[in-house]
């Protein structure tokens, strides 16, 4: 993984005006083509991403980055890091023929968009209610 750093000599430096920054330098960079962030530590506020239970708060969120194709490693000024993974090799998702629409009583349901004679209005010709548990498969 590359490393690289964006000195920051203002005090007003915060985790969002570091993303900006970082997100920018990864636009711009021409070894990482479509630039997503899969891992980042904020050393100020002590806060990083991904959370993952009782790990090694100052290490596991770069062996994750690093572990889930981190190409690029940016340290903005002494306080923010963001990895970024290349995610051009991945096949982008076509239009989904389905939608979530909740019906008058607020139930969810899972529909399939060309049987809807209302795009707004489930119907059971072309939905499947959805209960607690399935609704968060979708």
């Amino acid at each position: 993984m590359r490393q690289t750093h964006i000195d920051y000599l203002g005090t007003d430096l915060d985790y969002t005006r570091a993303a900006a920054l970082a997100a920018t330098f990864a636009d711009a960079d021409k070894e990482v083509i479509e630039p997503v962030l899969v891992a980042w530590h904020d050393r100020k506020a002590g806060r990083v991403s991904p959370v993952i239970g009782d790990a090694d708060l100052n290490s596991y969120w770069r062996d994750y980055g690093a572990s889930h194709g981190g190409r690029l490693e940016i340290d903005v000024g002494n306080d923010f890091t963001f990895i970024y993974a290349d995610s051009s090799a991945f096949d982008s998702y076509e239009a989904s023929p389905y939608s979530n629409l909740h019906d008058a009583e607020g139930n969810e349901h899972l529909c399939q968009i060309n049987l809807l004679r209302d795009p707004s209005q489930p119907t059971p010709e072309a939905c499947v209610a959805l209960d607690e548990w399935t609704s968060k498969l979708t």
